[in-house]
C-alpha cells in the first residue's frame, strides 16, 4: 500500500513556546509548537513551529478561522508554512474518508477530526485549555467556524498517545 494513502492516526505536540501576546487584546496569545503526525505503519512527519492562538481557555490553530487557512498579520513565509499545515490536516480528513470507502459521514465530527486531534495534542501540553475553536467545511460545503466546548473525550485520547519524543521510536 502507498504510504501517502495512509492517514495519520496519532498526533503529538512538543512543549509549546510563547511567541507573542496580541497587542490589541489582554487575553489573546500566540504560541508555537512542533507537531508530529504518525500513520499506522509508524512513519511520522514533523511540522515545525505550528502556530496556535489561546484566548480565555480556548485554543485554535492560527489561520483556521479563515477558509483559505492562511493566518493574517504574520510574515509571508510563516503564513505559507501555517497554511501548508492546515491543508495537510484537511487532506488527512479526506484520506480518512477514502479509507472508509466514503462513509466518514457516519462519524460525527469527521469533517474536522484531524484538526481536533492536533488541537487536543496541543491542549494536553497546555493543561488549562478546555475548549477548541474549529474551522471546516460542513457537509453542505459551507465554511463554519465554531467552538467545541469541553473537548474532554478528545483530550483523554490525546493523553493516551505517546509523547512527542517517544511517538516514532
Amino acid at each position: 500500500m502507498n504510504d501517502a494513502l495512509l492517514p495519520a492516526i496519532a498526533y503529538a505536540a512538543s512543549t509549546p513556546r510563547l511567541a507573542v501576546k496580541f497587542p490589541d487584546s489582554n487575553s489573546d496569545e500566540l504560541w508555537i509548537a512542533d507537531i508530529k503526525a504518525c500513520n499506522p505503519e509508524g512513519k511520522c512527519q514533523v511540522f515545525r513551529d505550528v502556530m496556535f492562538v489561546e484566548s480565555q481557555g480556548a485554543t485554535y490553530i492560527f489561520g483556521i478561522e479563515h477558509e483559505d487557512g492562511r493566518p493574517r498579520g504574520v510574515r509571508n513565509e510563516l503564513a505559507e508554512q501555517q497554511q501548508f499545515f492546515i491543508e495537510f490536516l484537511r487532506h488527512q480528513n479526506e484520506a480518512w474518508d477514502r479509507a472508509l470507502g466514503g462513509r466518514s459521514a457516519m462519524f460525527p465530527g469527521s469533517e474536522y477530526a484531524s484538526q481536533l486531534k492536533v488541537s487536543a495534542a496541543y491542549m494536553v501540553q497546555r493543561e488549562h485549555l478546555v475548549d477548541v475553536i474549529l474551522g471546516y467545511h460542513n457537509r453542505q460545503g459551507e465554511y463554519v467556524v465554531e467552538m467545541l466546548e469541553d473537548s474532554g473525550e478528545f483530550l483523554a485520547h490525546a493523553r493516551s498517545v505517546l509523547s512527542f519524543d517517544e511517538l516514532d521510536r
